[in-house]
């Protein structure tokens, strides 16, 4: 592998934008046969792959034709669904120069975006459960991480991050936004002018986490942020305790196994049976292969937002006892086999107009096209851990003048991390353990 490449995805801190934050240079060491970028944004409301393909094109096939050079990958896929024709036609007109570059549209269903569904439509190869993508001999990016290796060979750093801000706010868009911006500061840039009785997403509506602080800063992996009425149903929904949950299961659960039969990761062939976890659960049943499906999880949401009849959520369940089995030290059994996907996996998936409609969500599904950022920020709050791994160790001390791009944040060397560096100039006012302040002289907003 060229260590130039790696060091200057290292040097300028480009993790996956979106999802954990997996650095890339540990990802983009490794040799493979497809490097596989995942457009297809499966989550519903989310627009910014689809604005960077249009934006961003030369970029980002700049930094794919580089992945694949530097992996010694035969091919490089872009996944995009196929609704997205307008993205699609523009793309193959600008991918004749790239020999290795190819378009895959995927079908419209829920979730073609879960990296391991991504690489069975594109290539018919099932990632052993327990196992990455590179087991079957590809890598998986993201559109905006592409982009960003691409920038880290021109020695610009990570700084900013793309993102969708829609729902109940006056005009949805796609921005991009620097690091360690707050919430609050975002959605009013959507005119979101006040916040009662609102709560906001960050990311998609599935699988995002409630906000619980609105003055909490963005980080490199924020790619949404929906705003919705609190008294949405899918609020609702998130803000039910795992007592309510375990409770409503035990009175409801009817055993219809819907939550099995519609499981994506069960019908690649992972074993992962929510139906025998929500048994289990209801009855303090003693079945420690059934409790173990429940590792094979990947917290899509299927089961409690569409399959379920009864509005149950076994995927809350599953994560209750994955947290326990963590504790515990027990793990997912690898198995490096060929897994088997069920005969059932090309009739049983979701169609994304059925699920929007089922969640209450439909009439968010609107464009929500690039718009330019229209103000300086007078301070930003910038963590040192937004990537999986260790938090960077602070390079500057308080008081000292940084300018957009230093480097504030350094991984130690044989740890897994990222580097951080300045969104904004200004001076360092305050450093924690988990975040650096920094003010903009002159700047009020």
């Amino acid at each position: 592998m060229n260590s130039e490449f790696i060091n200057s995805i290292i040097a300028a801190g480009v993790v996956g934008a979106g999802g954990a934050g997996f650095p890339t240079h540990v990802k983009l060491a490794a040799k493979a046969e497809y490097i596989i970028v995942n457009a297809a944004e499966c989550e519903p409301l989310i627009r910014v792959d689809q604005e960077l393909l249009i934006n961003f094109t030369v970029d980002f096939l700049d930094g794919l034709n580089r992945i694949i050079e530097e992996t010694d990958a035969v091919k490089g896929v872009i996944a995009i669904k196929a609704k997205h024709q307008d993205v699609i036609k523009y793309l193959n007109k600008q991918i004749e120069n790239y020999k290795k570059i190819e378009v895959f549209p995927l079908n419209d269903f829920y979730p073609a975006g879960d990296e391991q569904i991504t690489v069975y439509e594109v290539l018919k190869r099932v990632v052993p459960r327990g196992g990455i993508p590179l087991n079957v001999g590809c890598i998986v990016c993201n559109v905006e991480t592409v982009l960003n290796v691409n920038y880290a060979m021109q020695g610009k750093t990570v700084t900013t991050t793309f993102v969708t801000i829609t729902g109940e706010v006056n005009t949805p868009a796609t921005y991009c936004l620097p690091i360690g911006m707050s919430y609050r500061q975002a959605m009013e840039l959507c005119g979101v002018k006040t916040l009662d009785e609102k709560v906001g997403i960050d990311g998609g509506p599935m699988m995002g986490k409630l906000i619980t602080d609105f003055d909490a800063p963005i980080t490199k992996t924020t790619k949404a942020i929906i705003v919705l009425n609190r008294d949405s149903l899918l609020i609702q929904e998130k803000t039910k305790t795992i007592e309510q949950v375990l409770k409503q299961s035990r009175i409801a659960c009817i055993q219809c196994q819907k939550c099995t039969d519609l499981c994506p990761r069960d019908l690649l062939g992972h074993h992962v049976k929510p139906h025998i976890v929500m048994r289990i659960a209801n009855y303090g049943l003693s079945d420690f292969s059934g409790m173990k499906t429940a590792l094979g999880c990947s917290e899509c949401g299927a089961c409690e937002l569409y399959a379920c009849p009864n509005g149950l959520s076994p995927r809350r369940v599953n994560i209750m006892i994955k947290q326990e089995m963590a504790k515990a030290g027990i793990r997912i059994d690898k198995n490096d086999e060929t897994v088997t996907p069920s005969e059932m996996i090309d009739y049983r998936k979701i169609p994304v107009k059925r699920l929007i409609e089922r969640v209450g969500i439909k009439k968010y599904d609107v464009k929500a096209p690039l718009e330019k950022y229209q103000y300086q920020l007078s301070r930003v709050v910038i963590p040192l851990k937004q990537h999986i791994g260790a938090s960077a160790i602070p390079t500057v001390e308080k008081g000292m003048m940084v300018s957009e791009g230093t480097l504030i944040g350094k991984i130690e060397k044989g740890n897994l991390g990222a580097n951080i560096h300045a969104s904004i100039s200004g001076v360092i006012k305050e450093i924690t353990k988990e975040f650096i302040t920094i003010e903009a002289e002159g700047v009020k907003i």
